[in-house]
């Protein structure tokens, strides 16, 4: 059994920065992280369309600008989402840029994604396959996609929390499904967010969990919890109880001064982190940005934002599937004004 960490502070926390950070950034946090031996680290968002920033690239060749010379045993990731990327766009692998890709999907796209997850690996490439909103499938439909992935067989399977609503209990029963379905080969991942200020708690129980039943594991973090929204578990937080508890050998003193030099800094200016609103966002299982929405045009209370999520169905407050934008807020409007007019603050 092994524990992996994957940080995801160029990704996860890139939305932070609208996905541009200068490149002294991307360099320094990425070099940091391999000098204090991070086993996974992404290196920010492969997109078919390419408007300049950053952090965004059509293929393995524009990220290997940011790479250390040193990459000592310190795989890096190249992220793509379903809906923007085509594996036409991907080179094959060459070795001289990232390896690993993560791809992430909505339950619609499973077959879509399989059908990547087999080009990229036909390119070279190793995939972490990542199921966003895993809480969200029955465990019918977990099954029938354990059943697909093991005839594919990706590097790893991850329960991703999306919406950062995944209790103790959740993340227990999903692991002991995935656990004894998965081909042994395939390691189990977990992405939460930390919206019920969970991440780090999830990400030691499966640990836990992972050492009883021998199974590999990734789990993963990003400095300083840096993230859109209520951010993530905290790269440093895992690398400290691994190395206490189950014999690892991470740096801590050089992932704080990376933190210090550059995530601290970004905090002048940028927030993440648990709060009301993203309580909300998490007890309510919805997407972050209806509370984005909510605070930018109406001025509604935590209370408020609670009364106006839950009165919208399961499908609006996670804004993805089929027929859903994530760019429509036309439903969320709609129940805040029916909010309004049941408090006899609106118009019939």
């Amino acid at each position: 059994m092994s524990v992996q960490i994957t940080d995801c502070t160029i990704r996860d926390g890139g939305y932070l920065l609208n996905k541009n950070s200068e490149p002294e950034f991307v360099k320094g946090v990425m070099k940091g992280l391999a000098d204090a031996g991070i086993d996974f680290v992404e290196t920010g968002f492969l997109q078919t369309k390419v408007t300049g920033e950053t952090l965004v690239y059509a293929n393995s060749v524009d990220a290997r600008k940011y790479l250390p010379e040193n990459k000592a045993h310190t795989h890096f990731l190249g992220f793509c989402d379903n809906s923007r990327y085509s594996i036409n766009e991907l080179d094959e692998y060459d070795g001289k840029s990232f390896k690993w890709l993560r791809i992430s999907f909505a339950k619609h796209e499973i077959d879509d994604a399989l059908e990547f997850c087999k080009a990229a690996q036909e390119k070279g490439y190793t995939v972490q396959f990542n199921p966003m909103d895993t809480i969200s499938y029955t465990d019918e439909e977990r099954t029938v996609l354990i059943e697909k992935v093991n005839k594919v067989k990706p590097g790893s399977l991850s329960i991703v929390d999306t919406f950062g609503a995944m209790y103790l209990e959740d993340l227990v029963h999903i692991f002991k499904q995935f656990d004894s379905l998965l081909v042994k080969d395939i390691k189990i991942g977990l992405h939460s967010h930390d919206n019920l200020g969970l991440s780090t708690a999830l990400a030691e129980t499966m640990i836990l969990l992972a050492e009883e039943s021998g199974r590999d594991i990734i789990v993963d973090g990003s400095l300083f919890g840096m993230g859109r929204g209520a951010g993530n578990a905290s790269t440093e937080l895992l690398a400290s109880y691994l190395n206490k508890y189950h014999g690892a050998h991470y740096n801590i003193q050089v992932l704080l001064d990376t933190i210090e030099k550059f995530i601290v800094p970004i905090r002048e200016n940028i927030s993440w982190g648990y709060d009301l609103p993203m309580f909300v966002c998490g007890t309510e299982h919805a997407h972050v940005d209806n509370v984005y929405y909510l605070q930018k045009n109406t001025g509604c209370s935590a209370r408020g934002m609670y009364e106006v999520i839950k009165s919208m169905t399961v499908p609006q407050r996670t804004r993805y599937g089929t027929g859903y934008s994530k760019t429509d807020f036309t439903n969320l409007q709609k129940a805040y004004d029916d909010y309004l007019y049941m408090k006899g603050e609106g118009k019939a």
